[in-house]
């Protein structure tokens, strides 16, 4: 990906490049949601880079809520999450993975638990994990409607070349397609 031409953004959403043959577009999201997942998968292998609040977030679940999360906070500290129970059913959240910067995190960790509880995660460790890595890369990457400067362009190209599978997100969505020249011909 690093050796195309970048031509621009189209409505902020997609990345228009140039091959020596063909047009390629690549979702900017999808993109982005591929590289932290892979990020953050690699990183549960090391230390996740964390952030510190400045001042903590609580949140309050209901019981079963409670106690899904509170089984994993283990695991979640692997992620880069620091989080503590704060008292009957709410949880206090005292640091966040650095790549979601400045993400809402409450409404990340909901999402996570209930996805845990949809899923039937409760009792599998390592899917519910991966489940939560799809959720934080998906909360931490760059939106649609976003512009981006040259340079965070040129980054996330590079970074797509170092991915194990740069072609979709971890959703199964795709993150480029490519037009050849036949196709605007053909028109």
């Amino acid at each position: 990906f690093r050796d195309l031409k970048v031509i621009g953004q189209y409505q902020d959403i997609y990345i228009v490049c140039e091959s020596k043959q063909d047009l390629i577009l690549l979702d900017q999201h999808a993109a982005h949601e591929r590289i932290l997942y892979e990020k953050l998968k690699q990183s549960r292998k090391g230390s996740t880079a964390s952030q510190g609040l400045l001042i903590p977030e609580t949140i309050d679940l209901n019981y079963r809520e409670a106690k899904v999360l509170e089984k994993f906070l283990p695991e979640l500290a692997t992620l880069g999450f620091e989080i503590e129970p704060f008292g009957g059913d709410t949880f206090a959240i005292k640091s966040v993975p650095a790549v979601l910067g400045e993400r809402e995190i409450k409404t990340l960790v909901v999402e996570m638990v209930e996805k845990w509880i949809e899923n039937g995660s409760g009792d599998v460790a390592e899917k519910a994990i991966d489940d939560s890595i799809k959720l934080m890369a998906c909360h931490g990457s760059v939106r649609a409607n976003q512009r981006l400067t040259d340079m965070e362009i040129k980054v996330m190209l590079e970074q797509l070349d170092a991915c194990e599978n740069p072609s979709n997100c971890p959703h199964g969505r795709p993150t480029w397609i490519k037009l050849d020249r036949a196709f605007f011909e053909k028109a």
